[in-house]
Order: C-alpha cells, then structure tokens, then sequence
C-alpha cells in the first residue's frame, strides 16, 4: 500500500476574469433564471402589504402635517406611496426570495451530484457538518454522528503529518491535497485523496473549511494488486526455469520473451527480437516436423496446444522442452496472438526414462521383462510382419535351485540368460518372464527350419559341458515356438500358443523344441492341470484313497495304504500317475505331501476308534520331501495331534528317491526310526537294485515291484527271483510286501514262498473310506 502524501497546493484564489469570475458569472446566470419563475410565499405578500401600508400611512402624516394638504390631497399622496413601496418590496422580497431559493436548489443538486465525502470544517478542526453521502462513506449513521468530531484525529503516523501540513497551508488561504488513509466509524480502513479549501471573510480571514475527500481505496488496493503481481512476475522469472513469451500469429516475431529464455534456451531475449527462429535452429531434425506441425495447428484450429521436443544447446547439451501455448482471438474469432510458457524438462524425462527402465526389466539378468516383451510384441503386431516367438523353460531347475541355493541359482540364470543372447540373432529381443522362463521374439525369420535351427542351436550350447555357468550345473531347457500370424493375431495368442508347445516338448522328455502345432495344442489340458494345482489343496479337491495290505494266509487286512486322487472340478477324478510328477516338479508336493500324512492318520485314529485297533497305515514319501529333515517333523506332530502310536505308521519310499542323496536320506531315515516309525522301499528291484543299500538304509519292509508280481505264474526265473528277495530280506529281518496280486494262482505262490504280506485288486481295490471292508481286520486283531 502506497504512503500518504501531500500535493502541491493547487486551485489558488484566481486572478479576475479567471476561472472564478466565470464560475461566478455562471452561477449569476443560474440564480438569474431560476429565480423568474418563482413564486413569493404568503407570508412574504403579507409581509408586503404591511410594509407598503406603512408608508403609505407615514405619507398620508407628513403630507396632512408638514405640507397641511387637504384630505383628498393626503389620500392620494398615501395611495400613490404606498403603491410604490409595495411594487419596490414586492421586487426586492421575489428577487431575493427567488436567490435564496435557487441557491439552495443548486446546493442540494450539487451535493446529489457530488460523490466525494464533503465536510464543513471549523477552523479548530472540528467538524460542523457532513454530506449525507459522505456520512454513508464513513459509515455513519447519519450527519449528526459525526457532529463535532476532531477531523484530525481520524489520521495517525504519516498519515496524522500529512494532514497536518495540509491543514496549515489551507489555514494559510490556500488550497491543498493530500492522500492518507483512515479509518470509518466501524474501523474499516479507507484510503481518501483530500482537498482542503479555505472558505475567507470580508476581511480575507479564514473562518471555515471545506474538506472534499475521495474514496479511493480499490484503486489503491488494485494499485496494489497489480504491483504484487509485478513482484511475483519479476520473481518468477528471476528463479523459475520458465520462458513466458507473446508471439505474433504468424509466428515472425516475439512481443514479450521472458528472462527465463537464457536459462532454459541459452539465448539472451534481445537475439530473440532480433532473430525470433533463433529458438527452432536448436530443436533437434527429428523433433522440428512435429513442431512445426502443431504450431500451424494451433492457429488453424484456435486451440490449445503442448509439445515436448529436445533442443542442443550453444553448449552442446541436449535437453528437453516442453512448450504449451494458448491462442489469443479478437472480437472477429481471428488468432492475433499466441501466448505460453516453455519449461526444461529434462529431469523429468530422465526420471520417466528411469522409471521406464525399472518398470520394463528384470532385475536379476537386465533383460526384458514381460511388460516390455509384450509392448515390442504388440509393436510387430501393429506393423504386420511375421516373426517367430520361442518360449524356453529350463528343465527341473527348481531341483537345481533347491540344490545350488538361491545365491548360485542367481548366477545361474544370469549366466542362462547371457548364452541366450550371445547365440542367437543380433536382432532377438530377449526377455525374462519370471522364475526359470525366458522368451525370445525374433524378428529376422519366421521360417519354421530356420527357427527350428536356432532353437536346437541353443539347446546344444545349454547343455554343453564347456558353458561355463559359474555352477557348475548340468542345465537343459524346453522350448515352444509360435509364429506370427499363423499361430495367433495378438500377443496373449502367441505367449499362449509357445506356452502350450514348450510344455508339449517337456512331456515329450525334455531338452527338446515343439512348434506350436496341432500336437503341441493337445496337452493344453495337462498345461492348464498344472496351473490348477496350487490352488486345488485350498479348495479342498484332493481327496485319499485307501487299498488294503493282506496276510496271504488269512487274508486278513493288517494295514492300508493311503493313495492320493484329485477330483478336479472340470476333468474330475485325474490318476496319480497325472499330476503327481507335475506335483514333484513344481515343489508342491511337500505342502500336499505333508496333508496327506495329516489326513490319512486322522482317518486312521477314526478307525482305530471305531474298533479296529491293529490296523496300519502306509503313507508315500517323495524324494522331494527327503531333502530336509523336516518330514521328520511333520510325521512326529501327526502322530502327536491324533495320538496315534509310531509303530502304526510306515513311511514308503521308492530307491531312486533314496539314492537322489543317500547320505541325506539315510539321516533323515534315521530319524524316522528314532520316532518309532517302521519304514518301507518301494518299487523294490525296478530302481538301483542295489544289495548294499538294504544293509545302508535298514528298511522294515521291501515292497515287490508289480511287474515281478505278474509274471511269477508263467515265468520261472522270475518265480526264482521273488523267492530270492523274500528269502534275503528274511535273513537281514525284513519283510516283504508283494504289490499287484490280481489272480488266485499270484496268491499261492507268494503264500508258498513265505511272503509276509499282499496288496492288489485281488484282494482289495483302492477306495473311499466308507466304502473299505474291515471284517478281516477284527480276525486278525483277535489273532
């Protein structure tokens, strides 16, 4: 806010035939013709009439008693007195009333007409009267309010000094001015441009004073605002990196350039009057089309616009610019001008870059990953042009993760994923999709040899023992292969169509490539059971089976073995023999490994309960599960939470898990035997078949393989072999379970050879648990 100040003093009494001597001649005019037509009130023709009777009454005296006229003489002298002094007062009164009355009339049109706050001052500085309107400027509630008020004490500080020497000049007898601000009789601050006008005597002494006084408090508060805003733009463009410019609609020349143009072009404002493309010689050629192309829409259209483009510096640096501009349009709709801002934005561009680059590859080897793979796949979409997309999966390498620890497992797949680029095409786009799984879109070919080349290529140097992986690790991998467009018009098509295909080459025995052809799109059933399996424990859809163990003398059911099924709820109930290597593979059958033990002893402890106290229960362990010591655990907090004894368990388990890691298997079996639990080798003779690994492992029970079963009636050597199983296992105190005894002619057979126990569908089926029949379980019990 501006201080007060006083003004030079100004409108001085005038010189004659100046400025007054016409003000006064307008105002003679004014009352002159005003007066005419006004009417003189009763009052003043009865004030008249009596002034005129008086004199005629003093003539009609003096003319009877000085002049001694006769009485008609003195009638007529008073008539003709009298007459003339009503015609000379009636004129007098009407001239004067007249002036009064138009005065008056113009007073109260001039203070109508008046918009300034108008005060009568006495020369002690109090105030007489106020102006209506001025007393609605101060807030008043009236004239009257302000009555007698010290009209210097509405001023303080400067403004109080201001007043003060105003007032001595105009006691001087001259006029002066001066704007302050003070306060209205509610407290609002107003600002007011005063003039104080001495009103003189006869004598040429100041008796009073007119203060005229103006409201000038929003032009000073804009004055204000528009200085602020002067600061703020003076700030922003010492501080901000922004150019604010004003540019002709042809685009030949610049009205305004702010300061900011030497920081964020390197060019001074003045080159820019001077040269106004001086600017676009430094955008980029790649950028400068599309600049151009939108600054020409921009006037076309009359419509907003904002582009990013790079410019290279007098300093050579490359930068990034983003300009927005807004057209300016007359009354007629016609661009006159353009206005806008133009800011560096380079940091941001990097940071976007950055971010771009995070989001769009893998962390672990620096390649692509699928958001990026499927952005460029996408781009060779739109063009159109055949290409070939392979999907390489390395085989069991969660058994090589769990083997060489994460760390190593790392450095594997960064290895894996340098191999990849290094032996194929200069132009392959190489991405990891996540875990084990790469992709690769290749653009150069979509020729069915030649991608079949590169792929046997790339399986060769895998699985080369002269790559050196840092691991140490004998890697293979399956891959599927899928063309565009023939296998799929978009990239979830294609993923999908080489997904399918590389899972087709893993069934077909790994280390191998599939096209995505007719064949491969046929496993899509297996493809999609093994992304159901996660979540098939949570929903409940694996369910157990339970097949009886037999005395071959009695018959009598001695023990059950617990046999897993899954009731998929599109396919139904899918065999073993299905997902349980899928199971293995993914590492999830430790979690379902470990629900089955839970399971199947509950359905055991219920048994038990209802009776059947001698019974067993066989639960198959895999290799996978063997690999710590924690199935050491969860078989002890099993047999704990149903309160089953140990020795009512046997554990199952195949020699070839046994010989995955037989220093680790026989601790782990150690501790199983520690518990109490009875254990058994499966499959026994289709493995390693090794005598030394009965004396190793110290099993309870070996299990016959069902291919020896089948052929003990029709085949001697056969006959010879089983004997000699049971007899050995005898020797070493183990017993023998022989599986898959489906005919009456197996069963005397075994009976002969002393085999401790029998299991097939000759005897019993694998089946739900109300449905298995216990009545040879009381015999044996009682037994």
């Amino acid at each position: 806010m501006s201080s007060s100040r006083v003004h030079p003093a100004k409108g001085a009494a005038a010189a004659p035939g100046g400025a007054s001597a016409r003000n006064q001649l307008f105002l003679s005019y004014f009352l002159d013709r005003y007066s005419r037509g006004v009417q003189m009130p009763f009052v003043l023709l009865a004030i008249t009439a009596a002034a005129s009777f008086g004199a005629a009454a003093l003539a009609f005296v003096l003319a009877l008693f000085a002049f001694e006229a006769g009485p008609i003489q003195c009638y007529a002298i008073a008539a003709v007195t009298g007459a003339a002094a009503f015609a000379l007062a009636q004129g007098i009164l009407r001239a004067a009333h007249g002036r009064r009355t138009a005065a008056l009339a113009l007073s109260a049109g001039l203070l109508d007409a008046n918009r300034e706050c108008l005060k009568l001052l006495d020369i002690d500085g109090k105030m007489l009267r106020i102006s209506e309107f001025g007393a609605e400027l101060m807030n008043a509630a009236s004239p009257d309010q302000l009555a007698g008020a010290n009209w210097l004490g509405f001023w303080a500080g400067a403004d109080r000094t201001a007043s003060e020497a105003a007032w001595a000049g105009a006691l001087a007898g001259k006029r002066t001015s001066f704007t302050g601000q003070c306060a209205t009789t509610t407290g609002r601050p107003k600002w007011w441009d005063s003039r104080l006008i001495p009103l003189s005597g006869a004598d040429g002494r100041v008796t009073a004073m007119l203060c005229a006084s103006v409201d000038v408090t929003q032009q000073n508060e804009l004055l204000a605002t528009l200085r602020t805003k002067d600061e703020l733009m003076s700030e922003m463009e010492a501080h901000v990196r922004l150019v604010f410019y004003s540019y002709s609609a042809d685009f030949r020349y610049f009205h305004y350039v702010s300061a900011g143009v030497e920081r964020v072009f390197g060019i001074a404002p003045l080159v820019l009057q001077e040269n106004s493309s001086a600017w676009l010689e430094l955008v980029l050629p790649d950028d400068l089309d599309a600049l151009r192309a939108e600054m020409g829409r921009i006037v076309a259209e009359s419509a907003d616009g904002r582009i990013k483009y790079r410019i290279r510096r007098t300093d050579g640096a490359i930068r990034w610019i983003q300009s927005t501009a807004y057209p300016v349009r007359n009354e007629a709709g016609t661009v006159v001008r353009i206005v806008g801002i133009s800011e560096d934005v380079t940091a941001e561009e990097e940071r976007i870059a950055a971010l771009d680059q995070l989001a769009y590859s893998d962390s672990l080897t620096g390649l692509a990953n699928r958001g990026a793979l499927v952005r460029q796949m996408e781009a060779h979409c739109e063009v159109g042009a055949a290409f070939g997309l392979m999907f390489i999966d390395l085989d069991r390498f969660k058994v090589l993760n769990d083997t060489l620890g994460h760390t190593a497992a790392d450095r594997l797949l960064k290895d894996i994923g340098r191999v990849i680029t290094e032996t194929l095409p200069a132009d392959a786009y190489v991405a990891r999709l996540g875990g084990d799984e790469f992709a690769v879109l290749i653009s150069s070919t979509a020729d069915k040899a030649r991608l079949g080349c590169l792929a046997q290529t790339l399986l060769d140097v895998l699985s080369s023992s002269a790559r050196n992986d840092h691991a140490g690790a004998f890697v293979t991998a399956s891959i599927g292969i899928s063309l565009y467009p023939e296998h799929g018009l978009d990239h979830e098509a294609l993923l999908t169509s080489a997904d399918i295909a590389m899972y087709a080459a893993k069934k077909a025995g790994r280390n191998g490539f599939r096209f995505a052809d007719k064949d491969a799109t046929g496993t899509i059933e297996d493809f999609e059971l093994e992304r159901d399996l996660p979540q098939a424990l949570a929903s409940g859809e694996f369910l157990l089976h339970y097949q009886g163990i037999h005395e071959p003398g009695s018959v009598s059911m001695k023990s059950v073995e617990a046999l897993i099924r899954w009731m998929h709820p599109a396919r139904g109930l899918v065999a073993p023999g299905v997902f349980i290597p899928i199971l293995e593979e993914s590492g999830f059958i430790v979690d379902v490994g470990a629900w089955v033990l839970d399971r199947a002893l509950a359905q055991l402890a219920e048994w038990r309960s209802r009776g059947a106290d001698g019974l067993c229960m066989s639960v198959n362990v895999s290799a996978r599960q063997l690999r710590c010591d924690a199935i050491v655990k969860v078989v002890d907090r099993a047999l704990r939470k149903h309160g089953l004894p140990a020795r009512c368990l046997e554990i199952e388990l195949t020699e070839s898990a046994l010989m995955e890691n037989p220093t680790l298997a026989q601790e782990t079996l150690a501790g199983l035997k520690r518990l109490g639990v009875r254990v058994a080798i499966d499959d026994f003779g289709t493995g390693y078949s090794s005598l030394r690994y009965l004396a190793d492992f110290a099993p309870d029970t070996v299990k016959i393989d069902r291919s020896f079963t089948a052929k003990l009636a029709r085949d001697a050597a056969t006959r010879t072999i089983v004997r000699g199983i049971i007899e050995m296992s005898h020797e070493l105190g183990i017993r023998v379970t022989a599986e898959g005894v489906e005919e009456e002619e197996q069963l005397d057979i075994l009976r002969d050879a002393k085999c401790d126990y029998v299991q097939g569908y000759h005897l019993s089926r694998p089946v739900a648990p109300p449905l298995l029949d216990f009545s040879g379980v009381a015999r044996a019990t009682a037994a």
